[in-house]
């Protein structure tokens, strides 16, 4: 905003320079020393003539002068009118950064369900595009639920090939902390070919574990917005 504002005043200060000098100019332009040799009725056409010349390049200095007035004027009023909307959520989503959350607390179901009841609210399984996304959702969830044992489903698994951890959006699941838990000291996930599906565990301060995709647990369904 403050960049906008200083072309704005950069811009204005410039018209009126111009408009200055064009008229500075357009005077020693177009009233130059006169011949001594002049006749009376001369001298009276050669400044009309001058008058006429100057009045319609005053004119197409203003007109230019304005013109760029206008254009600042409403490059300010759409800069405005655009950071002044404000994208909301939908139902009982939460605005979390980029993106909408909604922990459906009233529901059980397995892995398969719950992602179809996140899509039936136009949306999907919640994935993490980087750390901060992560933390945001842990607070919310801690925030949320009543039992702390509670486990959530979010949007990752490994069903295509056994370790090849990817999110429902196509990306790589990140591995590690700040994300997964550890189940006995042993990093998760640790489950083997029978979890193939990413669940915030609550009993591990809802770090992430792989689980059975049939168990049956709380869907964590995500919106991302659109600018």
């Amino acid at each position: 905003m403050r960049l906008v504002v200083s072309v704005f005043w950069m811009v204005a200060g410039t018209a009126w320079a111009l408009e200055e000098n064009s008229v500075d100019n357009i005077y020693d332009e177009h009233f130059s020393p006169l011949h001594p040799n002049c006749t009376q009725q001369s001298l009276t056409d050669l400044l009309l003539l001058r008058q006429e010349v100057l009045l319609k390049e005053l004119k197409e200095a203003e007109q230019v002068s304005a013109g760029i007035l206008r254009e600042m004027v409403h490059i300010l009023t759409d800069k405005a009118s655009f950071m002044s909307r404000e994208v909301s959520c939908p139902g009982n989503f939460r605005k979390l950064g980029d993106t909408c959350l909604y922990l459906a607390k009233e529901i059980d179901a397995n892995w398969e369900a719950a992602r179809v009841f996140c899509q039936d609210l136009g949306g999907d399984l919640a994935v993490f595009r980087d750390a901060n996304a992560f933390a945001e959702a842990l607070g919310y969830i801690k925030n949320s639920v009543v039992v702390k044992a509670t486990t959530v489903w979010v949007g990752g698994r490994d069903h295509l090939v056994e370790g090849e951890w990817r999110w429902v959006s196509g990306e790589d699941m990140p591995r590690g902390t700040p994300y997964w838990g550890d189940y006995n000291y042993v990093r998760e996930p640790a489950q083997g070919t029978t979890a193939n599906c990413a669940a915030m565990h609550g009993p591990d301060d809802f770090l992430i574990h792989d689980r059975g995709c049939q168990e049956k647990y709380k869907p964590l369904c995500q919106i991302k917005l659109k600018n």
